[in-house]
């Protein structure tokens, strides 16, 4: 049987495949970095750049183009992480065979060597791993045994810290200069460099390195889009086989039943759908191949700076920083989402013709309807494309675009753009949720109604689309997810539920004091399951209903204890932890319970400090599971982390300013983490980015449209839709 591998030779096999240039196949030669972080020989570049037409250097693996400096391919960037790789394949094939190892430090190299020092990157002897604990000459190297080396061979060989000199000055490059990107020494910043701003390498080299390791946030964000859609795309490419093969059936068994009349139109269609595959096929097949060059550009740009900000020296970083940090920023620069999205859809639909004998040379018609946007702005035109594969005698399509919340039709403008294709055109007048329904000859294509999110700008907020009025005191407002409108009713008792439309669909209705029942229910929520949480301030409890009104859980009593309530106001889950808040206005705290009400821990107290609370009403979270909590008292909106731990806070002054506030008495955070203020002492409705920024507001004293008397709850949907209950006035208004 083979003798398994040592560590080492298995080490050195991995780092001696890292050494091979992709192009000559041989071991690097002067390694050059190109700016999709590939790395090629400088011989290798100088002929790919030879045989280009126009003298450029184009990536062999991914094709991305780099620039070229004046002086040519030697003046790229020096692949100094590849020059670390071949100082540990030296030190690995010397440690392959620890016991002929002699010391390469002393002039005794018949000595046998016992361990190895990782700065000076040689083998000692006992005598010269003495020498390296006493002299200061050797403070701060580390001087391992050879077992510990050979059971840590990720750190074989530490990065080279010798300190490089001036090639003008023969000056130790100490100094870094901003502007230039370069290292200088001592005498530079008063000739070349002289008015420079120049910093120390020691001294700052912690911060330059932050600033690349932080350049590369968006970089392994796009990474990892670029992994999702892969996915998304291999499994569109199923999709559209399996869809091809589910019409190829129904093509079939029509076809059998007048097989001799319809064999050469059968041929036809299977052709027109078979080409119309394969060209679907292909359009994946290219964009896979977009997508995968922008993931290997990616993952070699993290790939690259990571291992030569490990195994680089300090000057080495810096000397790479300008171009490395650019060349990151044109990676994120030139992304595209857009090329994430698969191109094609698998909505091609098999329609049998009428009059099947007589119209046998033109039975059946095939029609795919290309991908409809499903997101849309107020007042900004949107087009959608639809074809027919095969456009003989087809009707066009008819198309109209829906409003989920008012009902509203918006016409749709269809353009034939020939050979069977037409361009549907829409401008949104209502942001919500909405449906395009799209139809050929009075019936509707695959897919339809097709969704689309229609938003409004933030800046043009505040146009009232739907009020729900008949109201005894809302105090909250929620949503689920079927977008229906969850109202707790105040002197009603009672929590109603409405559709997107507003009609009244059903309520929970358990009045009463006993346990499960409630009372005044002045806050509600919903969490991931649609399941309705109920805060009832007179009973000082919080409840838990199914969406359909049944009763799970009912926790709390009155007092000042774990788990119990003094005046309960607002409530909310958080998405993040799955967790219940719960605003306890005259305790000044705020409770927080597992998913199944089980009491967790609570935080605040009264005050007007940071994390302390004046008579507190309301609770949101963002995106992050950030709990943001209405100070009603202390005239601000306070942050904290999940746990409680104060974060930040904004507001804070009274008064009717932008961004100023006076009562907060409601609060929401959008998908956007946007925060959304309804202000009892205003009279209006405050958005804030979740950092405190103010943007803008809405709404004024009154009984009007837009005007409120106590906005006490807020709840905005994924379209940006805010829907207010404006308790006094006894209604919600919807606004867009």
């Amino acid at each position: 049987m083979a003798e398994r591998p040592s560590a080492a030779q298995e080490a050195l096999s991995k780092v001696e495949d890292q050494l091979s240039c992709l192009v000559c196949l041989e071991p690097y030669t002067n390694p050059r970095l190109l700016s999709c972080f590939h790395v090629y020989c400088q011989h290798c570049l100088e002929d790919i750049v030879a045989h280009n037409r126009q003298g450029q250097l184009e990536c062999p693996k991914c094709r991305r183009p780099t620039p070229l400096p004046p002086t040519g391919v030697s003046g790229l960037q020096a692949a100094f992480n590849v020059h670390h790789l071949f100082d540990i394949q030296e030190t690995l094939k010397k440690i392959k065979e620890p016991q002929k190892l002699a010391c390469e430090k002393c002039s005794k190299t018949t000595r046998k060597a016992t361990s190895f020092c990782r700065q000076c990157t040689k083998f000692i002897c006992e005598k010269c791993t003495d020498m390296h604990k006493e002299w200061e000459e050797f403070e701060g190297h580390e001087v391992v045994t050879i077992e510990k080396v050979e059971g840590d061979l990720i750190r074989l060989v530490s990065p080279n810290k010798v300190t490089p000199r001036c090639p003008k000055h023969n000056k130790s490059l100490k100094l870094y200069c901003e502007p230039c990107g370069e290292l200088i020494c001592i005498h530079c910043t008063v000739q070349i460099h002289k008015d420079h701003k120049y910093c120390v390498i020691a001294d700052t080299f912690e911060s330059h390195m932050k600033n690349i390791l932080d350049s590369l946030g968006p970089v392994e964000k796009q990474l990892e889009a670029t992994d999702t859609a892969l996915v998304n795309l291999d499994g569109r490419h199923a999709e559209i086989v399996e869809h091809r093969g589910k019409i190829a059936t129904n093509i079939h068994s029509k076809f059998d039943e007048i097989r001799r009349a319809l064999d050469a139109r059968e041929g036809e269609l299977m052709a027109e759908l078979e080409g119309h595959t394969q060209q679907q096929l292909k359009s994946l097949s290219a964009q896979r191949e977009e997508v995968e060059i922008l993931q290997t550009q990616r993952s070699s740009c993290l790939h690259f700076v990571r291992e030569s900000i490990r195994t680089g020296s300090p000057g080495d970083v810096l000397k790479m920083k300008q171009g490395v940090v650019k060349q990151v920023r044109e990676l994120v620069d030139t992304f595209d989402p857009n090329t994430l999205e698969p191109r094609e859809t698998t909505n091609t639909l098999f329609v049998p013709s009428a009059q099947l004998v007589k119209e046998c040379k033109k039975f059946g018609v095939l029609y795919c309807d290309i991908v409809i946007p499903q997101k849309a702005i107020v007042g900004q035109k949107v087009t959608a494309y639809y074809r027919f594969l095969c456009p003989l005698n087809s009707a066009p399509p008819e198309a109209k675009l829906i409003s989920k919340i008012t009902d509203k039709t918006t016409n749709c403008v269809v353009k034939e753009r020939g050979k069977g294709e037409y361009e549907i055109s829409y401008q949104p007048t209502v942001s919500g949720a909405s449906e395009l329904i799209v139809s050929v000859g009075g019936e509707e294509v695959a897919g339809s109604p097709f969704p689309v999110a229609v938003k409004t700008p933030i800046d043009k907020l505040g146009t009232v689309i739907k009020t729900i009025n008949d109201l005894r005191k809302p105090r909250s407002v929620a949503l689920n997810q079927a977008g229906e409108i969850i109202v707790a009713e105040l002197d009603a008792g009672i929590v109603s539920i409405f559709s997107p439309t507003g009609d009244k669909l059903r309520t929970l209705d358990t009045r009463g004091t006993a346990v499960g029942e409630m009372k005044k229910p002045r806050g509600v929520a919903v969490d991931g399951d649609d399941n309705i949480l109920v805060v009832d301030a007179v009973n000082h409890r919080l409840l838990k209903f199914s969406r359909g009104g049944d009763l799970m859980a009912a926790v709390g009593s009155h007092g000042n204890g774990p788990g119990q309530l003094n005046d309960p106001y607002g409530v909310c889950v958080n998405s993040v932890n799955g967790k219940v808040y719960v605003v306890d206005r005259l305790a000044h705290c705020v409770h927080i319970f597992n998913s199944d009400l089980t009491f967790s821990t609570k935080f605040g107290s009264e005050g007007s400090g940071n994390g302390q609370f004046k008579y507190p009403w309301d609770v949101a979270s963002d995106r992050s599971g950030c709990v943001y909590e209405v100070d009603h008292g202390n005239y601000r909106v306070q942050v904290f982390t999940p746990d409680g731990g104060y974060l930040r806070q904004f507001g804070a002054k009274r008064g009717s300013g932008n961004g100023e506030l006076d009562r907060p008495a409601s609060i929401c955070v959008d998908s956007d983490d946007l925060v959304y203020v309804g202000e009892s002492g205003n009279k209006r409705v405050s958005v804030f980015t979740c950092e405190g920024v103010f943007l803008k507001s809405f709404g004024s004293y009154g009984s009007g449209p837009g005007q409120f008397d106590s906005p006490y709850g807020i709840a905005v949907d994924q379209c940006g839709v805010v829907y207010v209950s404006d308790c006094s006035n006894n209604r919600v208004q919807i606004f867009s």
